[in-house]
């Protein structure tokens, strides 16, 4: 798309940092303390959903990663990004059993190509905002 810059690696993990360590570890204590109460395998499953919604909400609405580091995601058309884009783009790491193999393919595919296999079946790009 042209006028959008690619955002640079750096940039990139920053974000992932905040976006994927930080808050996802935050959003786990305080809910897992909230339902602390409730059986585990309920427990689980409500962080399981809670972690799915942050990863398209973080996509499709606000990355306070990407904030902090001045980036965002778009389409390729440079609009912004659906929920179904979202959901797309975080596929693999939402699947259960895949999400390891998943964040180490998408962390690979950001150092080699400087952009996330799922970004091109999501048809998204991270740019300079």
């Amino acid at each position: 798309m042209e006028g959008l810059v690619p955002a640079s690696k750096g940039k990139r993990f920053a974000a992932g940092l905040v976006d994927l360590i930080v808050i996802p570890i935050l959003l786990g204590i305080v809910i897992g303390l909230v339902l602390l109460a409730v059986p585990d395998v309920v427990r689980s499953i409500v962080l399981v959903l809670v972690n799915i919604a942050w990863l398209i909400v973080r996509d499709s609405v606000f990355s306070p990663g990407r904030a902090m580091v001045k980036i965002k995601l778009v389409s390729l058309s440079g609009e912004k990004v659906s929920m179904v884009q979202a959901l797309i783009r975080n596929v693999l790491l939402i699947i259960p059993f895949v999400l390891v193999v998943g964040y180490i393919v998408e962390i690979v595919f950001v150092i080699w190509k400087g952009h996330r296999l799922a970004d091109g079946w999501a048809k998204t790009q991270v740019v300079e905002a």
